[in-house]
C-alpha cells in the first residue's frame, strides 16, 4: 500500500454521484464508484451523497460497491467532490457545508441540454479536475481506469485469435456494429458505407442490448464499430477487443489525443481517410490492452493525487473561477450544436446509417417493417381480446 500522507487521512470527502445504482449502463458512475472504492481500501474516511436531495431513489448499490456508505446529506466540512448532475438545492447545500469543493467532471461543462443539462457556474474558491484530456485540455486530469469485468473474458479470446487485427481483402465487406449512444445516427461517408455488409450489421444503443455480457459478446463478433456518441466508453471498449472504431463527429480540442493517459490507437475521429487506411493496415491490440492494464495499475496513486488536489494539497488551481467559466462559455456553441443528449427517437434504425444500396437491401427492409407491422397489430388485438375477456369476467 502506498504511503498516504497525513493531511487526507485527516479529512472527510464526500463524493456527489447521480444514479449509482445505474452503474450497469454508466461507466463514468463506475468511475465515481471505483474512486470511493478505491479511497475506503486505502484507509481514508469517504462516503456517496446522492446528487439529489428529493426522495433517495438508490436502491442497494450490486456488488462490489454493496458495503460503500451512503449518506443523504453533505458532512459538515467535508471536501466535497461533485460530479457532472447535481440538482440545485444539492449543490446549494454542499456549497453551504462543505469545506472545500472540488468539481470532478467526467462530461465537459455545459455538454448535455435542455432537462438533462450539466452547466454550472464555479463559485470563487473551487476548484475543477477532469476525467481525461477529453474532458479539457486546460484542467488538471485524473484518469481512473475501469477494470471492464464483463469484457475481460472477450478480450482474451481476442488475443489469443489474433496477435494484431485482421488485414483483410480490399474487397472485403465488413460486420459493423452501429452504436448510437448519447448522439443522433446519421447516414455513413459512402466510401465507407460500401465496404460494410448491411445484413450480418447491427444496431447498439444505450438500452440494448440489454446485458453488458449480451452487448459485449456482439461487439467482440464484430469487424469495426461506427459510434456517433462523440465522447464514449464504447470506443476504446472496441479497441481493447482489436475492433477498431470511427467516431463520426469532429471534437472542439481535437489534440486531447496526444495527452491522453491511455493508447486511443484504434479510433479514428471523423477522418474517414485515415479509418479506411486503419481497416487496411490494422492496429497493435495487444499494446493498447497492456496501456488499459498498466493505467489500471495506476489507480491508487491517481485517487490519492485526485483528492490532493480536491482538498487543496496538491497543485493550486491555475485559474480563477472567473477565467473557468469563460473558458466553459467559450464551447458552449459547439456543445449547443451537437444538442446532446439524444431522444431515443434519434438512435435509429439500422437504415439511417446504412440505406438500402441493391434491391436485396430493399428487399431486406420490406420484409422486417412487413414483419414489424404484422407483430404490431397481433400485440393491439392481443390487448383488446384480453381487455374483452376482464370485462366478461367483471
Amino acid at each position: 500500500m502506498p504511503v498516504i500522507p497525513s493531511e487526507l487521512r485527516q479529512r472527510r470527502f464526500a463524493f456527489l454521484i447521480n444514479s449509482p445504482e445505474n452503474v450497469g449502463h454508466s461507466n463514468g458512475i463506475r468511475v465515481l464508484l471505483d474512486a470511493v472504492q478505491m479511497a475506503r481500501s486505502l484507509g481514508l474516511d469517504v462516503c456517496i451523497v446522492p446528487a439529489h436531495t428529493s426522495t433517495p431513489l438508490y436502491r442497494k448499490l450490486p456488488n462490489p460497491y454493496s458495503e460503500l456508505p451512503i449518506r443523504w446529506d453533505v458532512p459538515t466540512g467535508c471536501c466535497a467532490l461533485l460530479g457532472d448532475t447535481l440538482s440545485a438545492d444539492r449543490l446549494q447545500e454542499a456549497r453551504a457545508r462543505a469545506e472545500q469543493i472540488c468539481h470532478y467532471s467526467l462530461a465537459p461543462n455545459g455538454l448535455f441540454q435542455g432537462d438533462d443539462g450539466n452547466r454550472l457556474l464555479l463559485m470563487p474558491g473551487e476548484r475543477q479536475a477532469v476525467y481525461s484530456p477529453q474532458i479539457s485540455t486546460r484542467l488538471p486530469a485524473f484518469y481512473l481506469q475501469s477494470r471492464f469485468e464483463e469484457l475481460e473474458p472477450y478480450i482474451q479470446a481476442n488475443l489469443a485469435r489474433r496477435q494484431r487485427i485482421r488485414k483483410p481483402h480490399a474487397t472485403r465487406h465488413f460486420t459493423a456494429c452501429i452504436y448510437a449512444g448519447k448522439g443522433y445516427v446519421a447516414p455513413l461517408d459512402p466510401q465507407i458505407r460500401q465496404r460494410i455488409s448491411r445484413r450480418r450489421s447491427q444496431l447498439i444503443t444505450r438500452l440494448w442490448p440489454t446485458s453488458k455480457q449480451a452487448l459485449y459478446q456482439q461487439l467482440a463478433q464484430a469487424d469495426l464499430l461506427v459510434s456517433f456518441d462523440p465522447i464514449s466508453s464504447m470506443a476504446y471498449e472496441a479497441s481493447l477487443l482489436g475492433i477498431p472504431t470511427l467516431i463520426a463527429s469532429s471534437w472542439d480540442e481535437p489534440h486531447f489525443q496526444h495527452n491522453f493517459p491511455v493508447r486511443l490507437d484504434g479510433v479514428v475521429w471523423n477522418d474517414r481517410q485515415a479509418f479506411l487506411q486503419l481497416l487496411q493496415t490494422g492496429f497493435d491490440q495487444q499494446a493498447v490492452v497492456s496501456s488499459y492494464r498498466d493505467a489500471i495499475n495506476r489507480n491508487q496513486q491517481t485517487t490519492m493525487e485526485l483528492l490532493s488536489f480536491a482538498s487543496g494539497h496538491q497543485q493550486p488551481q491555475d485559474c480563477s473561477a472567473v477565467e473557468l467559466n469563460n473558458y466553459w462559455q467559450s464551447r458552449q456553441p459547439f456543445f449547443a450544436q451537437l444538442n446532446l443528449p439524444s431522444p431515443s427517437s434519434a438512435w435509429g434504425p439500422l437504415s439511417v446509417a446504412l440505406p438500402p444500396q441493391t434491391h436485396l437491401d430493399r428487399l431486406h427492409d420490406f420484409s422486417l417493417n412487413t414483419i414489424r407491422r404484422i407483430l404490431q397489430r397481433c400485440r393491439r388485438i392481443d390487448h383488446r381480446l384480453r381487455a374483452a375477456v376482464q370485462r366478461l369476467r367483471a
